[in-house]
C-alpha cells in the first residue's frame, strides 16, 4: 500500500483524458504492490486474485478501522483469513503505521460520504417528518470497488434502501463472491438475494463513443432503479479513469435526472449528487465559486464543497433545486446562494450554509464587508506560543525558552496598550495594560501560578482579570503572627474598578484574537475559520515588524505586479510559480468578490490557469492562495500610527511527502527557519520602499495614487472600504480608529489624573491633543537598542525593562540585524561560486 492508494492522475493538471496519464512512480508502485497483493491473496478462499487499487483500498480501510480512524467493521471480513491479521492485530497495525500518512485521502472521502449519506437518510424526503417512519429511497454507488457501504447499511433505515452498485465486470464478479462469503459467515439470516445490493457490470467509458449507452437507462433496466423516490448518487474516485466524451454524456444525463421531474413527478423524488471525484473537464480549479457556477448553471443547488490537489478532486454535494419563491429568497443573489429543495435545505440545517470562499480559510463576519467598520470584529494580535513565553517561531518549534520566568505578553491594537496572560486553568486573559492601583504597566510584571503580579506593589490578577491579592492587606501583629481578616470586599472593589479594562480574547486555530467592541457582544462564531474537512496543512508562523501604517502593508499585499517586478523571483517559492520580471507582460488579473472579501485572480494569458489569488478580508487581513492548496494569511495588526506587526501564517498542504519530512526529528525546525528567512527577505525588499512611499505621501502631501496601473483597481476598492469605515467613525464622533486614551475605567478614587503640566483638565487635554497631532508622546522610553541583536530595550531596568512601543519591534524588517548576517554569508557563497563559474576553461574542461 503506497501512494497509488490514490489515483496518480490526481496530481496531474493536464486537460487530456485522465485515463491516459500515469507517472513513472505510479507504474513502479503498481508493479511492486501487485506482487505484494498476489502474495497476500495467494490463499484467498474466495478465489480473488485482483491486485488492483480496489483491493489496496480495502486493506487500508480495514487498517483505518482497526486504528479507530473510520467505522468499517466489514472491510476485514473481506480479507483472506490467513493474512488479514496484518491489519487487524496490534502488532501488524503498528508495523503498517507509516501507511496511514498515505491513507488520509481514503479516510477523508469515507467520512464525507458517510456523513452525506446520514444527512440524506434523515432528510424529510427519506423520513416522514410527522411519524419518523423511514421512507423508500435509492442509493447508487459508482465505481466504489470493494466498498462495504451497502453491507454496513443493510439493516439501516428499516431496510427500505434500494442499493445499486455499478463497476467493471471483473470487480462485480469478485464483489459478488465477497457478498456471498459475508452472508454465509457473518449474517446467515440476511436475505442477500432479495435485500442485497444490485450489482451492475458496466464500463462507464461505454457512455461515450459513437454509440453511447445511456447510464440512467442501464440503472433502470439492470439495477431496478425505482421511480418517484429520493435518490442518492455517489461518485467515488472513478471519473479519473473515464474518457472525456463519456464524462460529458454522463454529466448531461445526471443533471437531467436530478432536476425536478427527472425521476418522476412525486414531490419526494429529489436527488442528491455526491462527488469525491474529478469534475474535469468542467471544473479544474479548487475554487468553490467556480464549482457553484458549474452546478447552478445546470439548475442544481451546491450545498457542500471543498477541493484538494489543485482541484483534481472535489468533495461536492449538489441537490435538486426547488421552486423559487419570495419566502425562500428576496433577491436573485440570495436565491443563488441558498438551497431551495427539501434535501438541500435539510443539509443546510445540519452543516450550515455553504460559504462562497476562494480560499480554504473563510471570514465569517460578512457584515464588516457590507457595512465597513473597524469595530465589532476580531483581530489576531499574537500566536499562542508568544503568550507562552517563546521569543521566535523557531524557539517554539524547538521548545526552547531563554528564561524560566513567565512574562505577560504586551502588545497594542489600534494604539491601545494590552497585556495577555494565562490563568491557572490555562485560559487566556486580556486586559488594558494598566494597573488599576497606580497605573503602572502590568506587562512589566510576571506571571506565577496563573496570576499576573504588578511589578510596582505586587497586586495580583487571576482568572477574568479579577484581583486576587494585595500584599499590603496581609497584616501581622508585633510577634509576626498573621492576622486573619476577610479582604474579599476590598478585592471585589478592585475587580469591579478594573472590569472596564477587560477585553474579550480567544485562542482559535493557532492565533490569539481580541474583540474590538463591547465585550458582551463578542461573538466567537464570527472568527475566521478553516473549512472543515479540507486537506490538513503544516502551518508555519512568521512575525514581521514594520515602521509604516497598516494601510501601506494592506496595499502592498494586494499588489500583484510588484511581486513580479520588485521581488523578481528573489526567493525560491516566488520563482517557482513564475513571479519573474520577464513574465510580467503575461499577467492577467480578474477582479472578484466572494462572501469573505474582494480580490484578484492572477493568470498568465487570457486563457491560462489561475496561478495565484489575493483577497482582502476586512478590516485587516489579506489572504494569498493558489490552485495547489497552499495558502498564506497576513494578519496586518495596526499597532499604532506608523507602526504595524504582521502575523503571517502559511499553510503547506500536508501530503504524504511533507508529512514524512516533518515527522523526521529536526526537520520541522529547519523548515520553519527556512520559510521565516524567505519571508524576512521579502519583507526587507518591501519595507524600505513603503517607508519612502509613506514619507512622500504623509510628509509631502503626494497623492496616494496619481495614475493607475494594472491591479490598482483592487487598491481602489480597498480604499473605498476604508473611507466608508472612517465615515462610520465620524458618526460616533471619532476621527481615527486609533485609541488615544484608556477608556472604560471608573472615576479616580481621590487623585485627579494630573500631569507634569498640572491638574486642569482643559489644559491637560490641549497639551495631549497637541502631542498627538505632532505624533510625539509627552513621555518616551530611552529608545535603547541591543547593539548585538538589534532587539529593542527601551528603558533598561535591573528587574524589568520598559518598552513603550509595545510590542518590541524585534523582528525584521525593523530589526534586520540577524538576517543581514545571513545575507552577508549568502553573498559571499554566491560570489565564490560565481567567480568559479566565470573562470576560463582549458581544452580538457578543467579550470585554469
Amino acid at each position: 500500500v503506497n501512494l497509488s492508494c490514490l489515483p496518480t492522475e490526481m496530481v496531474e493538471t493536464s486537460t487530456e483524458a485522465q485515463s491516459d496519464s500515469q507517472n513513472l512512480f505510479g507504474i513502479a508502485s503498481d508493479a511492486v504492490t501487485g506482487v505484494l497483493f498476489s502474495l497476500l491473496h495467494a490463499f484467498d478462499d474466495c478465489g480473488i486474485a485482483d491486485s488492483s487499487k480496489n483491493l489496496r483500498v480495502l486493506w487500508v480501510r480495514a487498517l483505518l478501522n482497526h486504528k479507530g480512524k473510520i467505522k468499517d467493521e466489514v472491510a476485514a471480513t473481506f480479507l483472506p483469513p490467513t493474512t488479514r491479521g496484518l491489519v487487524t492485530s496490534d502488532s501488524g497495525a503498528q508495523l503498517l503505521e507509516p501507511i496511514l500518512k498515505f491513507a488520509e485521502w481514503i479516510q477523508a472521502r469515507t467520512d464525507f460520504i458517510d456523513a452525506s449519506l446520514g444527512n440524506f437518510l434523515s432528510s424529510p424526503v427519506c423520513k416522514d417528518p410527522e411519524t419518523g417512519e423511514a421512507l423508500e429511497c435509492n442509493i447508487v454507488l459508482f465505481g466504489a470497488g470493494y466498498d462495504t457501504r451497502a453491507l454496513r447499511y443493510r439493516h439501516e433505515h428499516e431496510g427500505k434502501i434500494n442499493f445499486i452498485e455499478v463497476d467493471l465486470p471483473s470487480v462485480v464478479e469478485g464483489k459478488g463472491k465477497l457478498y456471498e462469503k459475508f452472508q454465509r459467515e457473518q449474517d446467515p439470516e440476511w436475505d442477500l438475494q432479495n435485500r442485497g445490493s444490485k450489482l451492475i457490470p458496466f464500463d462507464l467509458n461505454d457512455c461515450g463513443g459513437e454509440n453511447p449507452t445511456s447510464l440512467i437507462d442501464t440503472l433502470r433496466t439492470q439495477g431496478k432503479l425505482k421511480e418517484n423516490v429520493p435518490t442518492f448518487l455517489v461518485w467515488e474516485a472513478v471519473l479519473f479513469y473515464v474518457n472525456e466524451d463519456a464524462v460529458r454524456n454522463i454529466m448531461n444525463e445526471l443533471f437531467a435526472f436530478v432536476r425536478i421531474g427527472g425521476n418522476g413527478g412525486d414531490p419526494r423524488a429529489e436527488t442528491m449528487l455526491c462527488f469525491t471525484d474529478s469534475l474535469k473537464p468542467f471544473v479544474d480549479v479548487p475554487f468553490t465559486n467556480e464549482a457553484r457556477k458549474f452546478f447552478n448553471g445546470r439548475d442544481l443547488d451546491l450545498v457542500q464543497h471543498r477541493a484538494r490537489w489543485g482541484g483534481a478532486v472535489h468533495f461536492a454535494l449538489a441537490t435538486t433545486k426547488g421552486a423559487q419563491s419570495s419566502e425562500v429568497a428576496t433577491t436573485t443573489k440570495e436565491a443563488d446562494l441558498k438551497p431551495t429543495g427539501k434535501i438541500g435545505m435539510h443539509i443546510k440545517s445540519e452543516v450550515g450554509n455553504l460559504v462562497n470562499s476562494y480560499t480554504p480559510t473563510q471570514s465569517n463576519n460578512p457584515a464588516v464587508l457590507r457595512q465597513p467598520s473597524f469595530d465589532n470584529t476580531w483581530y489576531a494580535v499574537a500566536y499562542p506560543w508568544q503568550i507562552d513565553g517563546y521569543e521566535t517561531p523557531l524557539d517554539a518549534t524547538l521548545n526552547r525558552k531563554n528564561d524560566d520566568e513567565v512574562k505577560p505578553f504586551a502588545t497594542r491594537l489600534w494604539g491601545e496598550p494590552l497585556v495577555i496572560y494565562r490563568d491557572g486553568e490555562g485560559k487566556l486573559v486580556a486586559l488594558a495594560d494598566v494597573c488599576p492601583h497606580r497605573s503602572a504597566p502590568l506587562s512589566m510584571g510576571k506571571v506565577e501560578n496563573g496570576e499576573l503580579a504588578c511589578m510596582y506593589h505586587g497586586w495580583k490578577f487571576g482568572a477574568k482579570g479579577a484581583c486576587t491579592d494585595i500584599p499590603t492587606l496581609r497584616a501581622v501583629d508585633d510577634e509576626d503572627n498573621i492576622l486573619e481578616r476577610d479582604h474579599s470586599r476590598t478585592l471585589s472593589r478592585v475587580t469591579n474598578a478594573n472590569c472596564g479594562n477587560n477585553r474579550a480574547v480567544v485562542e482559535h486555530e493557532g492565533l490569539v484574537y481580541i474583540w474590538r467592541g463591547n465585550v458582551l457582544e463578542a461573538d466567537p462564531s464570527l472568527l475566521p475559520s478553516r473549512r472543515k474537512g479540507d486537506m490538513e496543512t503544516v502551518p508555519i508562523d512568521t512575525v514581521l515588524d514594520y515602521n509604516v501604517d497598516y494601510s501601506y502593508i494592506v496595499e502592498n499585499n494586494l499588489d500583484s505586479p510588484h511581486l513580479f517586478y520588485l521581488h523578481d523571483g528573489s526567493v525560491p517559492p516566488i520563482e517557482s510559480i513564475g513571479m519573474l520580471n520577464n513574465n510580467l507582460p503575461k499577467l492577467k488579473l480578474t477582479a472578484f468578490t466572494d462572501d469573505c472579501g474582494m480580490g484578484h485572480l492572477g493568470r498568465f494569458g487570457v486563457n491560462g490557469r489561475p496561478k495565484k489569488l489575493l483577497r482582502f478580508d476586512p478590516p485587516n487581513i489579506v489572504r494569498h492562495g493558489g490552485v495547489s492548496g497552499f495558502e498564506e494569511e497576513f494578519h496586518i495588526v495596526p499597532i499604532a500610527p506608523q507602526r504595524t506587526r504582521v502575523l503571517l501564517r502559511q499553510h503547506l498542504p500536508r501530503g504524504p511527502i511533507l508529512s514524512t519530512i516533518t515527522g523526521i526529528p529536526g526537520l520541522k525546525p529547519v523548515l520553519t527557519q527556512l520559510v521565516n528567512n524567505w519571508n524576512y527577505h521579502i519583507g526587507l525588499e518591501d519595507a524600505c520602499v513603503m517607508q519612502g512611499q509613506a514619507s512622500r505621501i504623509e510628509d509631502w502631501g503626494s497623492p496616494r495614487l496619481a495614475v493607475g496601473g494594472l491591479g490598482d483597481d483592487l487598491i481602489k476598492r480597498y480604499w473605498k472600504w476604508r473611507s466608508e469605515a472612517h465615515e462610520e467613525l465620524k458618526k460616533k464622533g471619532q476621527n481615527s480608529p486609533y485609541m488615544v486614551e484608556f477608556s472604560g475605567q471608573q472615576a479616580p478614587a481621590s487623585i485627579p489624573s494630573g500631569t507634569s503640566f498640572g491638574d486642569d483638565p482643559e489644559l491637560v487635554a490641549r497639551i495631549r491633543a497637541d502631542s498627538r497631532l505632532r505624533n510625539s508622546p509627552l513621555v518616551s522610553d530611552n529608545k535603547e537598542i541591543d547593539e548585538r541583536t538589534g532587539s529593542e530595550v527601551g528603558t533598561w531596568g535591573i528587574l524589568s525593562d520598559y518598552v513603550q512601543n509595545t510590542p518590541a519591534a524585534n523582528f525584521p524588517p525593523v530589526n534586520y540585524k540577524q538576517y543581514k548576517n545571513l545575507l552577508v554569508l549568502d553573498d559571499f557563497i554566491k560570489g565564490v561560486f560565481q567567480k568559479d563559474a566565470d573562470a576560463p576553461v582549458d581544452a580538457v574542461g578543467s579550470h585554469s
